[in-house]
């Protein structure tokens, strides 16, 4: 007999789960879903001055594959990527991917991200997710480099791997105000920290996911 599919919503949020499961569940449209170390994460859809960033954190990308041809594959966003992680019993979707060029695919036929990018939603919740646990995750989930775009502080933090005898670590610099956006996955990118925050609106909501 084939076994029932597993419908998850907002009134999920907190629930335990596997990752065989959270695979094959089926999602109620207009939120957020991600398995972090087996507990179910159900968030907003995010609001306008998170989309504006991301959307300006594309544009730079696109920008940079236009006059650098040749380095990146693709450029996508939370619903091209989700990135599994059972040795953390994690699924996540980062805000930003760029896939490289000549990168190998995986076990399922895809080729994974080099470099990722999460912009820090309000509340607490949310920066702890983004500051600690997807700092972890990524390390483990083999991410080349990871960018922590934060609103709020108006602050950019690049962690690069470094794959050490003793085992895999970031090493870590902050950009602010007009610096440029330095990396070790895209030389000569031009983009500065000021330019993410073109045309994004003040918003109040400091409310942080569901439940």
């Amino acid at each position: 007999m084939a076994s029932t599919r597993i419908h998850i919503s907002p009134t999920d949020h907190g629930r335990k789960m596997t990752l065989e499961e959270f695979r094959e569940a089926e999602e109620a449209p207009g939120y957020r879903y991600e398995l972090a170390r087996g507990v179910l994460e159900v968030t907003e859809v995010p609001n306008d001055p998170h989309g504006q960033v991301v959307n300006n954190l594309q544009g730079a990308f696109h920008l940079y594959h236009r006059d650098r041809p040749g380095r990146i594959l693709r450029i996508g966003g939370a619903g091209e990527f989700r990135l599994w992680i059972p040795e953390m019993i994690s699924g996540r979707n980062p805000d930003v991917a760029v896939v490289l060029r000549g990168t190998s695919k995986d076990t399922r036929g895809r080729r994974p991200p080099s470099l990722v990018v999460e912009v820090v939603s309000p509340g607490a919740e949310a920066r702890e997710r983004d500051y600690q646990d997807k700092r972890q995750e990524y390390l483990v989930f083999g991410i080349r480099e990871y960018w922590i775009v934060d609103p709020r502080l108006r602050q950019v933090t690049v962690l690069i791997r470094r794959d050490e005898p003793e085992g895999a670590a970031w090493s870590e610099r902050v950009f602010r105000g007009d610096d440029v956006i330095e990396g070790a996955m895209l030389p000569g990118f031009a983009g500065s920290v000021a330019e993410l925050w073109v045309d994004v609106e003040e918003d109040g909501d400091e409310g942080d996911g569901i439940g």
